[in-house]
């Protein structure tokens, strides 16, 4: 055997498997794991030119998968959009937005992404009065944490073509007052009314985000991530990144087929390279929960409304069925049980094919969807971090019925769910895999509020989720999530022995190190 590339010496290996237990080194040769075993095994493997990285006890993993994200969007708020995701009040928020605009050129649009209504001592969403009173002399849009609202000054409305006759379009609501006038607030599929006119980033604006986006996702562990919708725009750039290189992470980039304000967008080239995979389609079934928007056969504790449903059956049902035909995979965001059951109707029509179909989120499902979605052979993606960062809106919004079924991790694994955690970053702040499993095992809102715990899950539990669950997700099981010979040395060196951490603080233990391919793309 020729001499291994990189050694990894003295660590604690969980592999993800039931073999290899008590392994303490492995060896990485040609971007792939050559062998598994004792140090002194190992070590046998060295040559001259063999790099050496002493674990000193600390555990070597899989590389964690981050099965849904936003990367273009995380790069965004990381390089140029206002970040309102710490703002406390809305006279906070109104102080962020006149800062900003001071550094603003002249009648430039300010974007902003992030607020959180439920830290505010009042809960009351802004609207264009408050943006008015703040920015007038410039359109002002800023977009709420969960990415399914935004708020508008007048001049962004006025730019937009916005008045208070528009109707509201199919799967969207413009928000109203008493007297019938616009309060700036749109919701759904009304976004593209105004993100549509807005300024679209350059090319070389969105390779910045994406560049950004991946460097600051290695630092958290993640080897393979994903970005869960773009327009048919960034599937190019993600391509011209691919080719040059410039992808340091794998990442998984869902076309999206309804793009706000601008139709159906056509059906994405398969790609599937050593970094790059394009060959899922991503749907919308309904909105979001913290934002009281995701579809539910009861209205919310605070507000008479049921949510919204984005698309009619038949339209989803047409749409569906050309994507499965050309052999894509179909990830619908599905949160409130009325829109679960849409999407289980409609990939019941699907009949069998090459891949297996996601439901992303699923928050709400009740037992006879989880047995349906068991059987129907569907791959669930939910994200236990909204437990803790949104978890006050859960409390505050859903109705008793649902709260005890919010986010039912442990009852998704019993039913025979294959399970992949994610973040959905930038919607919550803490897109760190280990932040996840934390709130996976422990349930906790942010204010201590410990949130269906027979829901709970174990810390291996939790690992399989953020490893090879998300490689099953994307398609990538075969060679990856676990450490195999012969498989992707995709890898990460965390601080600690893992059979002794202390799952009530999983956040705390540091990356030491991230490999992709049997190269190190980050280092603490």
């Amino acid at each position: 055997m020729r001499p291994a590339d990189t050694l990894f010496l003295g660590a604690t290996l969980w592999t993800g498997t039931p073999e290899s237990r008590g392994a303490t080194a492995l060896a990485v040769t040609g971007g792939r794991i050559s062998a598994i075993g004792t140090d002194d095994e190992v070590a046998a493997l060295r040559g001259p030119q063999t790099e050496v990285v002493r674990a000193d006890g600390a555990t070597l993993l899989p590389g964690f998968v981050d099965a849904h994200a936003h990367i273009w969007k995380i790069g965004h708020l990381l390089t140029t959009l206002l970040d309102l995701r710490e703002a406390s009040s809305v006279d906070d928020l109104g102080v962020r937005v006149r800062m900003r605009a001071d550094v603003l050129g002249e009648g430039t649009w300010l974007y902003g992404r992030g607020f959180n209504e439920t830290r505010f001592p009042d809960r009351r969403v802004p609207t264009r009065d408050d943006l008015d009173a703040v920015a007038s002399d410039r359109p002002v849009v800023l977009m709420r944490t969960c990415a399914h609202i935004i708020v508008c000054n007048s001049l962004a409305l006025q730019r937009a073509g916005l008045d208070d006759t528009t109707p509201d379009p199919p799967g969207g609501e413009i928000g109203r007052d008493a007297q019938g006038r616009l309060t700036g607030v749109l919701s759904e599929r009304a976004l593209g009314l105004v993100l549509t006119k807005m300024p679209a980033p350059t090319g070389a604006d969105y390779e910045a985000m994406i560049v950004a986006a991946l460097a600051h996702q290695a630092s958290r562990g993640i080897t393979s991530t994903s970005d869960a919708g773009v327009a048919p725009d960034l599937l190019t750039v993600y391509r011209r990144l691919d080719a040059q290189g410039r992808l340091p992470l794998r990442v998984n980039v869902m076309a999206l087929r309804t793009v706000e304000g601008e139709g159906v967008a056509p059906l994405p080239d398969i790609c599937r390279t050593e970094c790059l995979r394009i060959d899922t389609v991503k749907f919308f079934a309904d909105g979001g929960l913290s934002s009281a928007t995701a579809a539910l056969s009861q209205p919310y504790r605070h507000a008479p409304s049921h949510g919204v449903l984005r698309m009619t059956d038949d339209e989803f049902l047409t749409l569906a069925h050309e994507a499965h035909a050309a052999g894509l995979r179909l990830a619908t965001h599905a949160i409130g049980d009325v829109a679960i059951d849409q999407v289980l109707r409609v990939y019941a029509s699907l009949g069998p094919g090459p891949v297996r179909h996601r439901i992303e989120h699923f928050g709400l499902p009740g037992p006879a969807q989880l047995r349906d979605a068991a059987r129907l052979g569907i791959i669930v993606v939910p994200q236990t971090i909204f437990l803790h960062e949104l978890g006050r809106n859960f409390r505050q919004y859903l109705p008793d019925d649902f709260l005890p079924r919010t986010y039912p991790v442990r009852s998704m694994m019993d039913a025979g769910l294959t399970v992949a955690l994610s973040s959905d970053a930038p919607v919550v702040v803490n897109d760190a895999p280990l932040a996840g499993m934390q709130a996976a095992i422990g349930r906790c809102d942010a204010d201590g509020v410990v949130l269906t715990p027979p829901e709970a899950v174990t810390l291996d539990e939790a690992l399989v989720a953020y490893t090879h669950g998300g490689a099953m997700a994307s398609g990538d099981a075969h060679e990856q999530g676990q450490l195999r010979e012969g498989w992707r040395a995709d890898l990460v060196l965390v601080e600690g022995d893992a059979t002794r951490w202390d799952t009530t603080t999983l956040e705390s233990y540091r990356i030491r190190q991230t490999w992709v391919g049997g190269r190190c793309v980050f280092a603490a």
